[in-house]
């Protein structure tokens, strides 16, 4: 039987990387810029921004893929 740490993990990180690909949307869309003051002015950052939150989704992606493939199993 899994354990309800577990379970509520698994549901956090489902819902973070929905989170996320929301942000990733925003972003890439134009909806909203990221911007690092840099003392001479402002500087658009969000495309780390996008390449960072990509990371995040695969890294994700790859903890739920793993839980699941263990679950089946069990």
């Amino acid at each position: 039987m899994r354990n309800d740490g577990l379970i509520n993990l698994v549901a956090w990180c489902k819902r973070e990387r929905e989170s996320l690909q929301m942000q990733r949307e925003m972003l890439q869309s134009g909806k909203f810029r990221i911007f690092k003051n840099e003392g001479s002015g402002q500087v658009d950052t969000s495309s780390d921004s996008i390449e960072r939150i990509t990371a995040n989704i695969t890294e994700l992606d790859a903890i739920l893929a793993d839980y699941e493939a263990r679950g089946s199993r069990a």
